[in-house]
Formats: structure tokens, C-alpha cells, sequence
């Protein structure tokens, strides 16, 4: 959600359509609410709802109420080049207490977005708009005695979208945290630096290891699968077969970087991949690497399980 042309469309667009950024800019303003179902592989399976920024919580329909009853999360769209942001924060507060009256588990994530003009060329002013929007934020849901949503700093135009996407899926996906755990436990065992599960098509991470995550790293990886599918296509896709069998059980690359690190990349299930930084010292032994990837592998198989268990029961529920 969030006014017109702060860039909603634009992002699910480019995060989950492949489209460029400079393609957006021809992208028409959304008039109705807009379904978009991400079915990558086992793990990411969500629909997202696109509301138009005509949108107004007080005029809402019964059709409209009813999909924001059954939203595991919001995402709020804030333009960070529409300064003051004192109407689009009343907007955002005014559907937080409307929202939370019938769905109060439901989660709500901001999204300063466009941090990508001349005017964010520096970190300070950045992180000036961030501590702005969530201050004017708290002070409005300490009031009302609401929840404070989380806040994320993006842009299209770099991975900075990408990842508050993937912190927002990993927040309303069971199993994230047992994830995290098998992670950790591998990275333990094989001194890896960093480890990442990706959605192969969307390029999301849906799970990481506890330590903190940078961009640099994120962005590593995620260039690693694009390598790893285009040399796949190019040698090893039948003019018969499409994109899905570009990645398979089969799948795996090295890529030795000059700086001591090597890039390792392992299918985990269909169309998702593990992808990890290791020093070249500790990747000598990639045997006991792949034996560990191994039993990981089989721990989130079962994780998916239980998962694909979970769905089912609740879409009995509702049924």
C-alpha cells in the first residue's frame, strides 16, 4: 500500500517480474487491487496484493476489508524524495489502528523508497530520512498504543529492495528460524563466512546464518546464480526445455574470487539454492563441505515438509 506513484508496482515488478528499473518509468498507476502469486519452489509461496494509491482506509470496500483481514503482513510505500512525509505517515498510521481493530497479528513493514536521487548520494542523509519517518512513526503508535512497524531503506535500482523483500518474506514464513539454525550449524562445522539460501528465480534469500548480513556478500552470491543460470541455458537447456531445467538437483559452481575467498553454489530443492563465501583455505576440504551441504539438505527437506503439512491444515481451516 501507499499514495500514488511512490513505486509499488514498479517494485514487484522488478523483483518478481525480472523487468528493468528504467522500464518502470512506463509502468501506468494502478487503478484496482492487483493480484501477483510468487509460486518459485516449495518454500516461496505467498500472493501479494497491489492496492492503488487512491486507496483510503475509511472508504475501503467489503472486498478490500476482506483481504486486509486475511494479510499476514502490510508493506507500506513511502516516497523518500516527497518530502514533508507528515500526510503519507498520517495515512500509514491512520490504516495500522484500522487494520490491527480486526487482524492484529498482522505484521507492517515501511519502506522508504527512492533513496536513489541526487539528493541520497550520501549515507547520512539516508539514514537522516530513516530516523526521521520512524521517529514521527513512534511517537503516533506510542500514542495510540499500536505496534512499531519495522523500517527498511530501498531503492530499485540496487539490492537494497531485494533485501528488505527478503526480510519480509523470511517474517511470515514458518520454519525460518529452524533454517537458521541447520545455517549455522553448517557454517560451524565447515568455517564458511557466509551462507545463504536462495530463491533461484527471484533472487530473495528466504534464509541466512545469524550473522549479520551485507550487501556486498548479498550481492556476490546473487551474481553467482545469475552466472550459474546464463551458462545453463547457453550449454545446458534442449531447445525443448524451458528456464526450470536450467537449475537442477545437478546444479552446482566455483567461482575463486582474487580476494581468498571462493564462491560455492549447491541446489538444495527445485529452484532454490544454497550459496556460501569460504576462505580457500577452508575449501580445500570441499568433501566435508558437500558431506555437511548434504545433511543440510536433509534437514530442510523435512523443514519443507512440515511446511507443506502447516499450508494444507490451514487452508483446511479456512476451507
Amino acid at each position: 500500500l501507499g499514495s500514488k506513484r511512490v513505486g509499488k508496482s514498479s517494485i514487484l515488478k522488478v523483483v518478481f517480474q525480472k523487468m528493468s528499473p528504467n522500464e518502470t518509468l512506463f509502468i501506468e498507476s494502478t487503478t484496482r487491487v492487483d493480484e501477483v502469486k510468487i509460486q518459485n519452489n516449495p518454500y516461496t509461496r505467498c500472493t501479494i496484493l497491489d492496492f492503488p494509491g487512491t486507496f483510503e482506509i475509511s472508504q475501503m470496500t467489503s472486498l478490500e476489508r476482506r483481504f486486509l483481514q486475511d494479510s499476514a503482513m502490510i508493506i507500506y510505500v513511502l516516497d523518500a524524495q516527497d518530502e514533508p512525509y507528515n500526510k503519507s505517515l498520517e495515512k500509514l498510521v491512520s490504516l495500522m489502528s484500522e487494520v490491527y481493530s480486526f487482524n492484529p497479528h498482522c505484521k507492517i513493514e515501511v519502506f522508504c523508497h527512492k533513496i536513489d536521487g541526487d539528493m541520497f548520494v550520501n549515507d547520512d542523509v539516508k539514514l537522516g530520512v530513516l530516523n526521521e519517518v520512524s521517529e514521527i512513526v513512534r511517537f503516533d503508535t506510542t500514542e495510540r498504543k499500536l505496534p512499531e512497524p519495522s523500517f527498511h531503506l530501498t531503492s530499485i535500482y540496487d539490492l537494497s529492495i531485494f533485501e528488505a523483500m527478503s526480510k519480509c518474506i523470511q517474517k511470515i514464513t514458518p520454519g525460518v528460524g529452524h533454517m537458521q539454525n541447520l545455517l549455522d550449524i553448517l557454517m560451524s562445522h565447515c568455517r564458511i563466512d557466509k551462507v545463504y539460501v536462495f530463491d533461484v528465480i527471484s533472487k530473495l534469500y528466504i534464509a541466512t546464518d545469524s550473522t549479520p548480513v551485507d550487501l556486498i556478500s548479498y550481492e556476490l552470491c546473487s551474481d553467482m546464480i545469475d552466472v550459474v543460470i546464463d551458462v545453463s541455458c547457453i550449454y545446458g537447456v534442449g531447445e525443448d526445455e524451458n528456464f526450470n531445467n536450467a537449475f537442477d538437483g545437478k546444479s552446482t559452481s566455483v567461482i575463486r574470487l582474487d580476494t581468498g575467498l571462493t564462491l560455492y553454489l549447491r541446489e538444495v530443492e527445485h529452484l532454490l539454492a544454497l550459496v556460501c563465501l569460504v576462505k580457500d583455505d577452508n575449501f580445500e576440504r570441499h568433501h566435508l563441505i558437500d558431506y555437511n551441504i548434504d545433511r543440510f539438505k536433509e534437514g530442510a527437506k523435512k523443514i519443507l515438509d512440515a511446511r507443506e503439512k502447516w499450508v494444507k491444515e490451514q487452508e483446511e481451516v479456512k476451507g
